[in-house]
C-alpha cells in the first residue's frame, strides 16, 4: 500500500453548550480532518488539539504539512514505519500524528475486510461509555445527569476542581437525583491543591465514587503520590501520562492507581498501543478518553478500546455535544457505544468543499 496523497482540512464545530472544567470553558470543537489517499481508497483520521497536547489549529496543520511531504510515495504494510517516519519529520504534535496514524489504520483495516476492532485484534462490538458532566451549579448539574440517565447512561463523570465544598455538594445532589446503582466518576483537571483533593475526596467517598481523575497540576508530583497513598477513592492520571516514559515515572514515584489513555495525546493508536502496554506491566488498568472530538475518532478510539483488554472503562462521549458532526456512523444504545461493522473504522465522513 502507498500513500499518494493527503488532504487537510481544519474545521470549527460548535457545541451544544459550553463545557467548563476547572482549567477554563469552551464552547467550540476545533478539528483539523485528515484524509489519507491510497490507490482507490481512502483512509480518514482526525486531530483534537488541546492544552495537554500543546498544540493548536496552526500547530498542527503545518506539522501535517511536514509530514505529508515526508510521507508522499511512501509504501507501507504496516502502521509502525509510519508512525517512526512522522517522528523523524516532525517533533511533538501528537494529535497531528493521530489523525494520520488513524487514517493509516483505517486504510490497512479497510484492505483486509475487517472493522478496525477485529482487526486490531478484538471480538466484541460494544462496550458502556459514561456521559461527561461539566462544571456547572447544582441544579444545572441535577437536571444533566437526570437527562442522560433517561437517554440509558449508566455511568456519570463529575468534572469539578474549582472549590472542594461545593464540588462535594453538587456531587451529593448529582447521587441522590440518580440513586446507588449509576456508577459516579469524577475528575478534577488539576484545579485542586493536593490539600484540597484530600479533603474532597475524604468527603467525597460515602457517595461512592469510583475512581478521582487528576486531581493536581502536571507538575505536582508529590502530591499525586501522597493522594494516591492516602485518598479514599482510587487516583486516576491524565495529563501526567502522556507518554510511554510518563507512564513509567508515576509507577516509580506511586503516583497513580490507573490511567486515562487518550489517542489524541499519546499520537494515534500505534502509540496509544505502546503507553498501554507499560501501564499492563506496572499494573495500571485503563480508561480510554477523549477530547472535544466528532464520531470519527471517538470510533477509533472504540475500536482501539475493543481489542485492548486492559481497558476497563469508557469515557467517549464528547460526540454527544457537537451541533453539527460531519462525521457519522456510530451507534449508542442501552448504554454502550457500537463500533460500525464497516471495514475500518466505518465512520462517514462528509466535509464542506
Amino acid at each position: 500500500m502507498r500513500i499518494d496523497l493527503m488532504e487537510i482540512l481544519p474545521v470549527t464545530l460548535q457545541r451544544k453548550e459550553p463545557f467548563a472544567i476547572a482549567r477554563g470553558s469552551s464552547d467550540i470543537a476545533e478539528i483539523i480532518f485528515v484524509a489519507v489517499h491510497s490507490g482507490r481508497r481512502t483512509g480518514h483520521g482526525c486531530a483534537a488539539p488541546s492544552e495537554v497536547t500543546r498544540e493548536n489549529v496552526h500547530s498542527v496543520t503545518n506539522a501535517l504539512q511536514f509530514i505529508a511531504r515526508a510521507l508522499s510515495g511512501v509504501e507501507f504494510e504496516r502502521p509502525g514505519s509510519i508512525v517512526d517516519r512522522m517522528d523523524r519529520a516532525t517533533q511533538g504534535s501528537p494529535s497531528a500524528k493521530a489523525a494520520v496514524d488513524m487514517a493509516i489504520y483505517d486504510l490497512l483495516a479497510q484492505a483486509a475486510g475487517l472493522p478496525l476492532y477485529a482487526y486490531l485484534g478484538g471480538r466484541l462490538d460494544r462496550l458502556p461509555t459514561d456521559m461527561t458532566i461539566g462544571i456547572m451549579d447544582k441544579e444545572a448539574a441535577v437536571a444533566r445527569a437526570q437527562h442522560w440517565v433517561a437517554m440509558g447512561f449508566r455511568a456519570l463523570k463529575i468534572k469539578v476542581g474549582r472549590e472542594w465544598r461545593s464540588d462535594v455538594k453538587r456531587l451529593k445532589a448529582v447521587r441522590e437525583a440518580v440513586g446507588p446503582d449509576i456508577e459516579l466518576r469524577v475528575d478534577g483537571n488539576e484545579g485542586y491543591s493536593w490539600a484540597d483533593a484530600l479533603s474532597f475526596a475524604r468527603h467525597a467517598q460515602r457517595f461512592n465514587i469510583a475512581f478521582f481523575e487528576q486531581p493536581v497540576a502536571v507538575g505536582d508530583w508529590e502530591g499525586m503520590r501522597a493522594l494516591t497513598e492516602s485518598s479514599p477513592i482510587p487516583i486516576m492520571a491524565d495529563e501526567m501520562a502522556v507518554t510511554a516514559d510518563d507512564v513509567k515515572k508515576l509507577r516509580w514515584s506511586n503516583a497513580t492507581r490507573m490511567v486515562n489513555l487518550k489517542l489524541m495525546k499519546h499520537g494515534g493508536i500505534a502509540r496509544t498501543i505502546e503507553v498501554n502496554t507499560i501501564c499492563e506491566s506496572a499494573g495500571y488498568p485503563a480508561m480510554m478518553g477523549c477530547n472535544g472530538e466528532p464520531q470519527l475518532s471517538i470510533a477509533a478510539a472504540l475500536h482501539l478500546a475493543l481489542a485492548t483488554r486492559n481497558v476497563r472503562w469508557l469515557d467517549l462521549d464528547s460526540h454527544f455535544n457537537l451541533q453539527s458532526d460531519p462525521t457519522a456512523g456510530l451507534r449508542f444504545d442501552g448504554g454502550m457505544l457500537l463500533a460500525p461493522s464497516r471495514p475500518g473504522i466505518g465512520i462517514e465522513v462528509t466535509l464542506p468543499t
